[in-house]
C-alpha cells in the first residue's frame, strides 16, 4: 500500500487524499458502467462492525450480499452451492405451510435449525442463479479465499484496502479504513449511490457531464 500512504504519524499511516479522491472518482465511474450493463455485484464484508452497514447499503442499491461467512466454492463451485439455495427458499415457504405445524415439535426444530443455519450464510444471494460479474469487499484481510476464487474465476474484485492490506489481491483499490464505522459508511455508500444513479440515468444521456460534475464535489 505504500503508493497510496501520503505519511506515518505515531504509527498510524495517513492515505494520501488525492489518492482516495482519485480512485472513487475511477470507481465511481467502473461502477456505473457495469450496472448500465445490468451487471451483478456481490457486495462482501464479514467484520463484525461492518456487517450491517454493509448489508443496508447492498439492499439499498438491490444488490446481492454476504455478510456472515464466505463459503469457499462459493464462486469456483456455484452449481452446487447453488443447491443449498433451493434448500432455503425451500425450507422458506415449507415453514409457512399447514403441513410443517403439522410435524412432530422435534421435526419442526430439526426444519427451523437448518433453515438458520443456511440463512445465515446465504440470506443474501439466495435468489441468485448465477454467478456476479464483481466483487465489492469491505475487510480484504479477511476475504483471501474470496478474492483469489473470484481472480479465478476472472471476475473483477473491487475492495477498501486498509495500509495492512495487500493491493494485488484486489483488481479496483480503494485506499481507506476497512474497519471504521464512519469510513465504511462513506465507501460503501459511494457503490451503492453509483448504482442507483446509472440505473435511473436515461437512456442516452451522455456521461461527460455527470462525471465532471461528480468530480467537483468530490473536490469540495
Amino acid at each position: 500500500m505504500h503508493p497510496y500512504i501520503f505519511k506515518k504519524s505515531n504509527k498510524i499511516h495517513i492515505l494520501d487524499l488525492n489518492k482516495v479522491i482519485s480512485s472513487c472518482q475511477k470507481i465511481g465511474d467502473y461502477i456505473k458502467s457495469l450496472t448500465e450493463k445490468k451487471k451483478l455485484i456481490l457486495f462482501l464484508a464479514t467484520k463484525n462492525k461492518t456487517q450491517e452497514i454493509v448489508k443496508a447499503q447492498a439492499i439499498r442499491c438491490g444488490m446481492p450480499y454476504i455478510v456472515n461467512k464466505w463459503k469457499g466454492g462459493f464462486l469456483t463451485n456455484f452449481r452446487e452451492i447453488g443447491k443449498k439455495f433451493i434448500e432455503l427458499r425451500g425450507l422458506n415457504s415449507f415453514i409457512q405451510k399447514d403441513s410443517f405445524k403439522n410435524l412432530a415439535k422435534k421435526e419442526q426444530v430439526a426444519h427451523i435449525k437448518r433453515q438458520a443455519q443456511l440463512q445465515s450464510i446465504y440470506e443474501g444471494v439466495a435468489s441468485l442463479t448465477k454467478t456476479p460479474e464483481a466483487l465489492f469487499i469491505i475487510g480484504l484481510d479477511k476475504a483471501k479465499t474470496a478474492s483469489k476464487e473470484a481472480k479465478k474465476m476472472g471476475i473483477p474484485v473491487i475492495a477498501i484496502c486498509n495500509s495492512n492490506c495487500n493491493p494485488q489481491m484486489a483488481d479496483y483499490v480503494i485506499p481507506g479504513n476497512d474497519e471504521n464505522i464512519k469510513s465504511v459508511t462513506f465507501f460503501a455508500g459511494l457503490v451503492a449511490d453509483s448504482i442507483i444513479e446509472a440505473r435511473s440515468k436515461p437512456l442516452g444521456e451522455s456521461g461527460s457531464i455527470e462525471r465532471e460534475e461528480k468530480r467537483e464535489e468530490v473536490n469540495i
